[in-house]
């Protein structure tokens, strides 16, 4: 399975200065901890998630330790003030941190629900994008973009669909096939809001827009 990357480009921001209360906080995908303070290298955050689930003052800096990859999403979980924001980066040498929003769906994970749909859990609150595995007539293997219905997982009729509520995810497979065997291959694509932050060397800044 490809890796995705998005870059999301915001002009004219700078890092300024912070206030006096402002801290910097580090996450690391290998040698982090979620149980961490994240206020040093030394105790760095692990996860995406963690950062999700943090609240933040303005000025404060959210670092991501380079040449890692985390398969989340950000999702800026609080806002600066005006002249202030909130500012996220990268720290250490190397290339540019990678977030994919790309979350594997092994077979392990699904369990049949309905007549021809089946089921996993989602860690997420929402999201629009699900992977399927596609091979050609010819033999080609690919990937297909699924498609999003909201009315309900009894809707779903057809190869390629799939529905989520409450943290499950329900897609459309034959009842007798699993929908990992059936496609080849399935994941979840995390890009809450539309985006997935694929951060490089500038900082990138949410404000108070209010």
């Amino acid at each position: 399975m490809m890796k995705v990357r998005f870059l999301l480009a915001i002009a004219g921001v700078c890092a300024i200065a912070g206030s006096a209360w402002a801290a910097t906080f580090y996450v690391d995908a290998t040698a982090g901890n979620d149980t961490n303070d994240g206020l040093s290298q030394a105790t760095a955050w692990k996860t995406v998630a963690k950062v999700n689930g943090a609240t933040f003052a303005a000025g404060d800096q959210i670092l991501f330790k380079r040449g890692q990859v985390w398969n989340e999403s950000l999702v800026p979980p609080s806002s600066g003030a005006s002249g202030n924001p909130i500012v996220f980066d990268a720290y250490g040498t190397g290339e540019s941190p990678t977030l994919t929003g790309y979350v594997p769906l092994p077979a392990s994970t699904w369990t049949a629900d309905i007549a021809n749909v089946w089921k996993t859990s989602i860690t997420s609150s929402s999201f629009n994008y699900v992977l399927f595995g596609y091979v050609g007539s010819n033999g080609t293997v690919g990937s297909v973009w699924g498609t999003k219905f909201t009315t309900g997982k009894s809707a779903l009729v057809a190869p390629y669909q799939f529905f989520f509520s409450s943290n499950v995810l329900y897609v459309y497979s034959p009842t007798a096939i699993n929908p990992a065997t059936y496609y080849g291959s399935m994941a979840a694509m995390l890009r809450t809001n539309g985006q997935i932050i694929y951060i490089n060397a500038s900082s990138w800044a949410r404000t108070n827009k209010q």
